[in-house]
């Protein structure tokens, strides 16, 4: 049977040696050592574009070559009044030092006119990044040896992956043609700032409307999505309707609003529309009331009535691209006022053991992509290896704990399957801040893999580094449990989760018709896997996953309970730790030996095979499945209060639990009453709801951002 187990491992990093790469903060990934060759121009012959000439010191189309062991690359063809500078770097490891660096200056027809070698072991070691290294000439020797008057313009160093030439160089591990150079760099993305618009569509007043049963509604149609109120049969209809749509930043474009009726048995006719423009509509961060108004319905004959609506850009909502249970962001859309409690430190290592993806050709090319909040990033394409190495560094500011962290890894079929080649995925793997330790380096190596034919397969392992530091006390954080994970206006005015769903949905087209159109553009595959475009759709595999999660919570309260009932040694040692807390909470509200150093395995039989369904019956079995995983979530949260997998939480939970069961018995043996804290207990429940809000919001504050089994299934 396939190894699913996470790993610790010990890689080679300055977080863990106390070591840093020379004048960076690349403390989280291995030191990879690089030959930089930056090429700038050349002189001493005049450089033409056209036909060939009869004269010795006309070359057309000419361009420098770089030669170094086994690799060869050339650069663009050179202007003579331009300084064309290109940067190659070329892997310690795959070159000799002493071997040379050959420069050959070729025309269009590929005929070397010069060339010049230079010592690889004379390279200087470019040990600040900040510095550089001013370029040379080098005079070009013809092919017979002989000295000539044309010279290059370049300069060489040795250095690592910190290097400022290192993400727009060509890389020797990534050597593609030149048209493909840069679907193969590291690269960072941002999501468009998105926000919902908000259509209260309440009441119409129509001239010449009878009502003989006619089917009235509005049509409300932004760019490609259109969307349509309920139907009314009323003489002057009244809808009283809320469309939301989700936009993209900046707003621009127009609402276009059409009153349609619809006799029976016939096609909808056109009464009237209205545009309304987007820069016109009011922006609102709070539950300030929406302005309403009249906007004219303008037929083919001009005027036909008035149509009464509110429109608002809802800045106060968190406009989800993600399900909530992986949600990497909880702001709302106007959150320029909430400070930042750390900084997310990624290491991507490496990979091993990956399957061969290109079967006719017997090759994987890998690449990852990592997205926290609204910025992803892209790692350089390793070509042709099973275990890459890319050692890269990424942060993040992290303005949430209770987040999750994606990082995927792809085979980039561009290179041979031509720019619509969709990017096979090889893994996926999820982390949450929550149960991070502050300033701890987590090194372990995580399974890839991937649902084929109703089977979970094996991809490889990969290996990273994470940290999570803190720019924030101790206090703050425990401020945060007590807080609404959802933006204060969401709380107050939820939307159901049919609704959500819907607009996820829309905000994932938005982020991929964003994306995509960057250069190079991150495919829309790509982002749907990242984002778990369709995860909603039902599947027997995710009913009988999320009735696992029911299961294991029931069987791991039971055990708890049996334990208890048989006084277990580990039950005894418990109830010790809760007395000695009490006089001594700073030697054991830590238990450093009872938190789970690893995080959470991937449960394959947590794993929900995605089945596309075409019943409209299977509608009803899908609320079924998330209910079902609603309850699974619930009772693993509970669960988590005591598993030590967010340590900050659980230490809240004890210190609270303690403090109350004391404070109950002191107060049962004050009174002599053992049926007092039963009544108190039931006076505390059937409490009016002006006393119940409060503390009722801090226990659901706190049980939303305990860690789940969700983490485990992909």
């Amino acid at each position: 049977m396939e190894d699913f187990a996470i790993k610790e491992t010990t890689p080679n990093i300055p977080a863990l040696n106390g070591s840093m790469l020379p004048g960076t903060a690349f403390d989280m990934v291995e030191q990879m050592d690089f030959l930089f060759v930056k090429v700038f121009n050349a002189r001493g012959f005049i450089a033409f574009d056209g036909p060939d000439i009869a004269n010795p010191q006309v070359v057309v189309n000419p361009y420098v070559v770089v030669k170094v062991g086994r690799y060869m690359v050339a650069t663009k063809y050179l202007k003579p009044s331009l300084d064309c500078a290109e940067t190659f770097a070329f892997k310690e490891e795959q070159i000799n030092s002493d071997e040379e660096v050959e420069i050959l200056l070729k025309d269009g027809a590929a005929i070397t006119i010069g060339k010049v070698s230079l010592l690889i072991s004379d390279a200087i070691r470019r040990d600040s990044v900040g510095t550089s290294f001013a370029p040379c000439w080098y005079a070009l020797k013809d092919r017979n040896g002989r000295n000539t008057n044309m010279e290059v313009n370049l300069t060489y160093w040795m250095g690592t992956q910190a290097d400022a030439e290192f993400a727009s160089s060509w890389h020797s591990d990534s050597a593609v043609d030149t048209c493909c150079i840069p679907f193969t760099r590291s690269k960072q993305y941002h999501s468009p700032n998105l926000c919902y618009l908000r259509v209260s569509v309440n009441e119409a007043v129509l001239r010449g409307n009878n009502g003989n049963g006619a089917k009235i509604y509005v049509k409300a149609t932004l760019g490609d999505v259109a969307k349509k109120t309920k139907v009314s049969n009323n003489v002057n209809p009244k809808w009283d309707e809320i469309i939301l749509f989700v936009v993209a930043e900046p707003f621009h474009g127009s609402l276009v609003l059409t009153v349609k009726v619809q006799p029976n048995g016939e096609r909808s006719v056109i009464i009237g529309r209205c545009i309304v423009p987007m820069e016109n509509v009011q922006k609102r961060e709070d539950n300030a009331p929406v302005v309403s108004d009249w906007y004219n319905l303008v037929g083919p004959e001009g005027m036909v009535g008035k149509l009464h609506m509110g429109i608002s850009l809802e800045g106060g909502y968190h406009v989800f691209d993600e399900p909530i249970h992986y949600s990497s962001d909880f702001r709302p859309t106007a959150n320029s006022r909430i400070p930042t409690i750390g900084v997310l430190h990624l290491g991507i290592l490496n990979a091993a053991g990956l399957r061969v993806m290109k079967l006719m050709e017997n090759r994987t090319d890998a690449y990852c992509v990592a997205k926290y909040g609204s910025r992803w990033v892209r790692t350089r394409t390793i070509l042709d290896s099973v275990a890459p190495q890319w050692n890269e560094q990424f942060s993040w500011p992290v303005y949430e704990l209770c987040t999750v962290l994606c990082i995927a890894v792809f085979d980039n079929c561009h290179l041979h399957g031509g720019p619509e080649a969709p990017h096979q995925q090889i893994g996926k793997i999820r982390i949450r801040l929550s149960t991070l330790e502050v300033n701890r380096v987590y090194t372990f190596s995580y399974p890839l893999a991937v649902t084929r034919y109703s089977k979970v397969k094996k991809m490889g392992e990969m290996q990273l580094a994470v940290r999570l530091s803190s720019s924030t006390s101790l206090i703050n954080r425990l401020r945060t449990y007590s807080q609404p994970l959802l933006p204060k206006m969401q709380c107050s005015s939820t939307l159901s989760e049919f609704k959500l769903d819907k607009l996820r949905t829309e905000a994932a087209s938005l982020i991929v018709l964003s994306l995509t159109r960057d250069e190079p553009p991150l495919r829309k595959d790509v982002i749907s896997y990242m984002l778990d475009v369709g995860v909603e759709t039902w599947s027997l595999e995710k009913v009988i996953a999320n009735y696992d999660r029911v299961r294991m919570v029931v069987i791991s309260f039971l055990d708890w309970f049996e334990n208890i009932r048989n006084w277990k040694l580990t039950m005894i040692f418990v109830y010790a730790s809760l007395l000695l807390a009490i006089p001594f909470p700073n030697m054991l509200l830590p238990i450093i030996f009872l938190r789970p150093r690893l995080p959470p395995d991937m449960h394959i039989t947590l794993t929900g095979i995605v089945i596309n369904s075409r019943d409209d019956q299977l509608r009803v079995i899908r609320r079924m499945q998330t209910a079902l995983g609603e309850l699974a979530t619930l009772g693993e949260k509970v669960e988590s209060l005591l598993s030590w997998r967010d340590g900050l939480g659980t230490s809240v939970f004890f210190v609270v639990f303690v403090f109350l069961c004391v404070a109950a018995f002191c107060i049962t043996y004050a009174i002599g009453c053992r049926w007092f804290m039963v009544f108190l207990m039931v006076l505390l429940v059937v409490r009016r709801p002006i006393h119940r809000i409060i503390s009722i919001s801090y226990l659901k504050n706190f049980l939303d951002r305990m860690p789940t089994r969700t983490d485990s299934m992909f």
